[in-house]
């Protein structure tokens, strides 16, 4: 009985481990290309919206989010309907949704 107790604790620690690179890694990414692209920080950009609209924005290979923010410049939307975005936009909807406005962590990224 242990031996189970012990393996779910350690799957479920793997687990948390693997979301929480996630969020860095969309941390990082935002801090990188999204911010100098929209203008403003992270707190800015996560507390937007609750865990489940972003969780909306994201659905359908995250066509919400790109409506959403391919208005804000040419670049910006040439960014999101590239490869690049498609390749990290679950870590940005992981990010999004770990710093949201219902949630009560704060991103550390100015």
């Amino acid at each position: 009985m242990k031996k189970i107790a012990w393996g779910i604790v350690l799957f479920s620690s793997l687990l948390w481990a693997e979301n929480l690179n996630s969020v860095n890694k969309g941390l990082t990414y935002y801090k990188y290309i999204l911010k100098p692209l929209l203008g403003y920080d992270g707190l800015t950009f996560t507390k937007k919206y609750t865990q489940k609209e972003w969780e909306s924005l994201f659905d359908n290979q995250a066509q919400g989010f790109i409506d959403e923010f391919a208005q804000h410049s040419t670049q910006t939307e040439v960014f999101l309907r590239s490869d690049k975005f498609k390749k990290i936009s679950n870590d940005l909807k992981s990010f999004a949704q770990y710093y949201a406005k219902d949630a009560k962590a704060s991103p550390s990224c100015e």
